[in-house]
């Protein structure tokens, strides 16, 4: 059986690959959040502000998993 550590790794693999399919989805953000986004984005040489949330959602995503892996590999369960 796979570690979570070695599931992990397999799905930053699939997630590298291109034309991977998409979801479409609908998110209600205030209104000022999406200007300072499209600011940032701007900055940090975004072309629109949708790839910077979707960069910050991919950075979001691989820390939890890394800290999610850690607890998975260590036997904190156990008193």
């Amino acid at each position: 059986m796979p570690s979570s550590f070695t599931m992990i790794n397999e799905r930053l693999k699939m997630r590298r690959k291109k034309g991977r399919p998409n979801t479409t989805i609908t998110l209600r953000i205030p209104a000022d959040v999406i200007e300072s986004l499209r600011d940032v984005a701007s900055m940090r040489g975004f072309a629109a502000y949708q790839t910077l949330l979707r960069s910050y959602i991919s950075e979001g995503l691989r820390r939890d998993e890394a800290q999610f892996d850690q607890y998975t590999r260590t036997d904190w369960r156990t008193p």
